[in-house]
Protein backbone atom coordinates (compact mmCIF):
# COMPACT_ATOMS: atom_id res chain seq x y z
CA UNK A 1 0.00 0.00 0.00
CA UNK A 2 2.77 2.26 1.33
CA UNK A 3 4.58 1.49 -2.07
CA UNK A 4 1.76 2.63 -4.38
CA UNK A 5 1.02 5.81 -2.45
CA UNK A 6 4.93 6.69 -2.97
CA UNK A 7 4.73 5.80 -6.52
CA UNK A 8 1.29 7.87 -7.18
CA UNK A 9 3.47 10.64 -5.37
CA UNK A 10 6.26 10.75 -7.38
CA UNK A 11 4.48 10.38 -10.92
CA UNK A 12 2.37 13.49 -9.54
CA UNK A 13 5.61 15.82 -8.73
CA UNK A 14 7.40 14.49 -11.52
CA UNK A 15 4.01 16.25 -13.63
CA UNK A 16 4.18 19.05 -11.70
CA UNK A 17 7.41 20.29 -12.24
CA UNK A 18 6.98 19.44 -15.62
CA UNK A 19 4.55 22.42 -15.74
CA UNK A 20 5.78 26.14 -15.42
CA UNK A 21 3.41 27.16 -12.48
CA UNK A 22 5.34 24.95 -9.79
CA UNK A 23 8.39 26.56 -10.93
CA UNK A 24 6.69 30.09 -10.99
CA UNK A 25 5.20 29.57 -7.74
CA UNK A 26 8.54 29.34 -6.04
CA UNK A 27 10.36 31.91 -7.96
CA UNK A 28 7.45 34.32 -6.50
CA UNK A 29 7.23 32.67 -2.89
CA UNK A 30 10.93 33.19 -2.82
CA UNK A 31 10.89 36.55 -4.19
CA UNK A 32 7.75 37.88 -1.42
CA UNK A 33 9.51 36.67 1.54
CA UNK A 34 12.92 37.54 0.66
CA UNK A 35 11.72 41.59 -0.22
CA UNK A 36 10.07 40.81 3.29
CA UNK A 37 13.13 39.83 4.83
CA UNK A 38 15.18 42.20 3.53
CA UNK A 39 13.06 45.27 4.65
CA UNK A 40 12.81 44.10 7.78
CA UNK A 41 16.51 43.28 8.25
CA UNK A 42 17.31 46.77 6.55
CA UNK A 43 14.99 48.48 9.54
CA UNK A 44 16.82 46.68 12.20
CA UNK A 45 20.31 48.00 10.50
CA UNK A 46 19.06 51.49 10.32
CA UNK A 47 17.77 51.44 13.80
CA UNK A 48 20.72 50.15 15.02
CA UNK A 49 22.91 52.59 13.08
CA UNK A 50 20.90 55.35 14.59
CA UNK A 51 22.03 54.25 17.81
CA UNK A 52 18.73 53.04 19.44
CA UNK A 53 18.35 50.08 21.66
CA UNK A 54 17.09 46.35 19.81
CA UNK A 55 15.29 43.58 21.51
CA UNK A 56 13.38 41.04 20.65
CA UNK A 57 14.53 41.02 17.02
CA UNK A 58 13.80 37.76 16.23
CA UNK A 59 10.29 38.34 17.19
CA UNK A 60 9.98 41.62 15.12
CA UNK A 61 12.06 40.61 12.28
CA UNK A 62 9.20 36.75 11.80
CA UNK A 63 6.47 37.31 14.45
CA UNK A 64 5.25 40.24 15.00
CA UNK A 65 2.21 41.85 12.69
CA UNK A 66 2.39 44.75 14.15
CA UNK A 67 5.80 45.66 12.43
CA UNK A 68 5.45 43.70 9.61
CA UNK A 69 7.16 40.28 10.59
CA UNK A 70 8.07 38.09 7.67
CA UNK A 71 6.07 35.06 8.82
CA UNK A 72 2.84 37.28 9.75
CA UNK A 73 2.65 38.68 6.32
CA UNK A 74 3.46 35.34 4.59
CA UNK A 75 0.29 33.26 6.25
CA UNK A 76 -2.24 36.19 4.84
CA UNK A 77 -0.16 35.43 1.16
CA UNK A 78 -0.31 31.73 1.22
CA UNK A 79 -3.84 30.76 -0.19
CA UNK A 80 -3.32 32.91 -3.84
CA UNK A 81 -0.70 30.33 -4.22
CA UNK A 82 -2.74 26.99 -3.31
CA UNK A 83 -5.33 26.88 -6.40
CA UNK A 84 -3.12 26.96 -8.93
CA UNK A 85 -1.08 23.93 -7.64
CA UNK A 86 -4.08 21.45 -6.53
CA UNK A 87 -6.06 22.51 -9.63
CA UNK A 88 -5.31 19.79 -11.65
CA UNK A 89 -4.90 17.20 -9.60
CA UNK A 90 -7.58 15.52 -9.90
CA UNK A 91 -9.99 17.59 -12.43
CA UNK A 92 -6.62 16.88 -14.84
CA UNK A 93 -7.39 12.67 -14.38
CA UNK A 94 -10.72 13.67 -14.97
CA UNK A 95 -10.97 15.50 -18.23
CA UNK A 96 -8.06 13.52 -19.93
CA UNK A 97 -9.66 10.28 -19.10
CA UNK A 98 -6.73 8.93 -17.81
CA UNK A 99 -8.74 8.32 -14.30
CA UNK A 100 -9.95 5.37 -15.86
CA UNK A 101 -6.78 3.41 -15.57
CA UNK A 102 -6.19 4.04 -12.57
CA UNK A 103 -9.80 2.60 -11.82
CA UNK A 104 -8.62 -0.48 -13.97
CA UNK A 105 -5.49 -0.81 -12.08
CA UNK A 106 -5.01 -2.30 -9.13
CA UNK A 107 -4.96 0.86 -6.99
CA UNK A 108 -7.82 1.60 -4.43
CA UNK A 109 -9.38 5.38 -3.90
CA UNK A 110 -7.49 5.77 -1.18
CA UNK A 111 -4.16 5.19 -2.23
CA UNK A 112 -5.13 7.51 -4.98
CA UNK A 113 -5.83 10.54 -2.63
CA UNK A 114 -2.99 9.98 -0.58
CA UNK A 115 -0.70 9.46 -3.14
CA UNK A 116 -1.84 12.98 -4.10
CA UNK A 117 -1.83 14.55 -0.93
CA UNK A 118 1.72 12.90 -0.02
CA UNK A 119 3.02 15.06 -3.44
CA UNK A 120 1.63 18.58 -2.49
CA UNK A 121 3.22 17.50 1.45
CA UNK A 122 6.56 17.22 -0.07
CA UNK A 123 5.97 20.40 -2.30
CA UNK A 124 4.95 22.40 0.48
CA UNK A 125 8.26 21.39 2.18
CA UNK A 126 10.59 22.86 -0.64
CA UNK A 127 8.56 25.97 0.27
CA UNK A 128 9.61 26.04 3.57
CA UNK A 129 13.62 24.91 2.50
CA UNK A 130 12.96 28.59 1.01
CA UNK A 131 12.57 30.37 4.53
CA UNK A 132 15.00 27.76 6.07
CA UNK A 133 17.57 29.95 3.87
CA UNK A 134 16.23 32.83 6.20
CA UNK A 135 16.59 30.86 9.34
CA UNK A 136 20.54 29.93 8.63
CA UNK A 137 21.08 33.94 7.69
CA UNK A 138 19.19 35.02 10.87
CA UNK A 139 21.18 32.42 13.10
CA UNK A 140 24.39 34.03 11.60
CA UNK A 141 23.64 37.64 11.81
CA UNK A 142 21.15 38.04 14.85
CA UNK A 143 22.94 37.83 18.49
CA UNK A 144 21.30 34.94 20.20
CA UNK A 145 18.61 34.44 17.85
CA UNK A 146 15.40 32.50 19.02
CA UNK A 147 15.33 29.84 16.82
CA UNK A 148 13.01 28.12 18.05
CA UNK A 149 10.37 30.68 17.41
CA UNK A 150 11.51 30.64 13.41
CA UNK A 151 10.98 26.48 13.39
CA UNK A 152 7.84 26.48 15.30
CA UNK A 153 6.70 29.60 12.93
CA UNK A 154 7.78 27.33 9.75
CA UNK A 155 6.10 24.33 11.06
CA UNK A 156 2.73 26.76 11.94
CA UNK A 157 3.26 27.75 7.87
CA UNK A 158 3.61 24.32 6.78
CA UNK A 159 0.95 22.69 8.56
CA UNK A 160 -1.17 25.71 7.04
CA UNK A 161 -0.43 25.26 3.46
CA UNK A 162 -0.87 21.22 3.99
CA UNK A 163 -4.75 22.21 4.98
CA UNK A 164 -5.04 24.33 2.24
CA UNK A 165 -3.68 21.57 -0.09
CA UNK A 166 -6.19 19.20 1.32
CA UNK A 167 -8.54 21.53 0.23
CA UNK A 168 -7.63 21.93 -2.92
CA UNK A 169 -7.57 18.46 -3.90
CA UNK A 170 -11.48 18.15 -2.78
CA UNK A 171 -12.64 20.69 -5.01
CA UNK A 172 -10.32 19.19 -7.38
CA UNK A 173 -11.86 16.06 -7.44
CA UNK A 174 -15.59 17.44 -7.85
CA UNK A 175 -14.85 18.91 -11.35
CA UNK A 176 -13.18 18.06 -14.54
CA UNK A 177 -12.46 21.56 -15.39
CA UNK A 178 -9.07 23.02 -13.82
CA UNK A 179 -10.00 26.64 -13.69
CA UNK A 180 -13.34 26.00 -12.01
CA UNK A 181 -11.25 23.69 -9.47
CA UNK A 182 -9.14 26.75 -8.85
CA UNK A 183 -11.53 28.85 -8.90
CA UNK A 184 -13.33 27.07 -6.13
CA UNK A 185 -10.49 26.60 -4.10
CA UNK A 186 -9.90 30.21 -3.42
CA UNK A 187 -13.39 30.65 -2.79
CA UNK A 188 -13.72 28.08 0.05
CA UNK A 189 -9.78 29.30 1.36
CA UNK A 190 -11.50 32.44 1.33
CA UNK A 191 -14.84 31.51 3.22
CA UNK A 192 -12.72 30.33 5.94
CA UNK A 193 -10.08 33.05 6.52
CA UNK A 194 -12.86 35.46 6.65
CA UNK A 195 -15.80 33.49 8.33
CA UNK A 196 -14.46 34.63 11.56
CA UNK A 197 -15.47 38.34 11.31
CA UNK A 198 -19.05 36.93 10.77
CA UNK A 199 -22.20 37.54 13.24
CA UNK A 200 -20.21 38.45 15.85
CA UNK A 201 -22.51 39.62 17.86
CA UNK A 202 -24.47 36.14 18.46
CA UNK A 203 -22.38 34.37 20.88
CA UNK A 204 -23.38 30.91 19.74
CA UNK A 205 -22.17 31.87 16.43
CA UNK A 206 -19.47 33.64 17.15
CA UNK A 207 -17.75 30.45 19.06
CA UNK A 208 -18.37 28.94 15.59
CA UNK A 209 -17.66 30.80 13.85
CA UNK A 210 -13.89 31.47 15.83
CA UNK A 211 -13.40 27.82 15.16
CA UNK A 212 -14.20 27.57 11.97
CA UNK A 213 -11.99 30.47 10.99
CA UNK A 214 -8.71 29.52 9.20
CA UNK A 215 -7.07 33.31 9.41
CA UNK A 216 -4.76 33.18 12.11
CA UNK A 217 -4.59 29.86 13.14
CA UNK A 218 -0.82 30.02 12.45
CA UNK A 219 -0.15 33.23 14.16
CA UNK A 220 0.14 30.97 17.71
CA UNK A 221 2.89 28.61 15.86
CA UNK A 222 4.77 31.86 14.61
CA UNK A 223 4.31 33.38 18.11
CA UNK A 224 6.52 30.18 19.01
CA UNK A 225 3.74 28.70 20.75
CA UNK A 226 2.55 25.11 19.55
CA UNK A 227 -0.62 24.69 21.14
CA UNK A 228 -2.53 21.73 21.17
CA UNK A 229 -6.05 23.18 19.51
CA UNK A 230 -4.82 24.99 16.53
CA UNK A 231 -2.60 21.10 15.77
CA UNK A 232 -6.15 19.51 16.20
CA UNK A 233 -7.53 21.89 14.11
CA UNK A 234 -5.56 21.70 11.03
CA UNK A 235 -5.40 17.63 11.54
CA UNK A 236 -9.14 17.74 11.78
CA UNK A 237 -9.33 20.07 8.03
CA UNK A 238 -7.01 17.79 6.74
CA UNK A 239 -8.90 14.54 7.59
CA UNK A 240 -12.08 16.06 6.64
CA UNK A 241 -11.03 17.08 2.95
CA UNK A 242 -9.13 13.90 2.47
CA UNK A 243 -12.27 11.92 3.31
CA UNK A 244 -14.53 13.91 1.37
CA UNK A 245 -12.68 13.62 -1.50
CA UNK A 246 -12.03 9.73 -1.16
CA UNK A 247 -16.11 9.97 -0.90
CA UNK A 248 -16.12 11.54 -3.77
CA UNK A 249 -13.84 9.22 -6.20
CA UNK A 250 -16.12 6.45 -4.96
CA UNK A 251 -18.68 8.12 -6.47
CA UNK A 252 -17.66 8.03 -9.53
CA UNK A 253 -16.20 5.07 -9.41
CA UNK A 254 -19.16 2.55 -8.07
CA UNK A 255 -21.97 5.29 -9.50
CA UNK A 256 -23.76 5.20 -6.16
CA UNK A 257 -26.95 7.10 -5.81
CA UNK A 258 -26.87 10.72 -4.45
CA UNK A 259 -28.67 10.21 -1.72
CA UNK A 260 -25.99 7.58 -0.34
CA UNK A 261 -23.03 9.94 -1.26
CA UNK A 262 -24.45 12.67 0.32
CA UNK A 263 -25.24 10.62 3.71
CA UNK A 264 -21.72 9.28 3.61
CA UNK A 265 -20.73 13.47 3.11
CA UNK A 266 -22.83 14.10 5.97
CA UNK A 267 -21.41 11.43 8.07
CA UNK A 268 -17.68 12.33 7.46
CA UNK A 269 -18.68 16.33 8.29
Amino acid sequence: MFKMIYNIARTELQMLFYSPVAWLILVVFGVQSGMLFADMMKGMVWTQEMGYPLSAVTYRVFADPMYGGVFARMQSFLYFYIPLLTMGLVSRELSSGSIKLLYSSPVTNTQIILGKYLSMMIYNLVLMCILAVYLVFAAITIKSADVPLILSGMLGLYLLVCAYAAIGLFMSSITSYQVVAALGTLAVLAVLNFVGDMWQDIDFVRDITYWLAINGRAQEFINGLICSEDVLYFVIVVALFLFLSIIRLQSRRQKTTWMTTVGKYGSVI
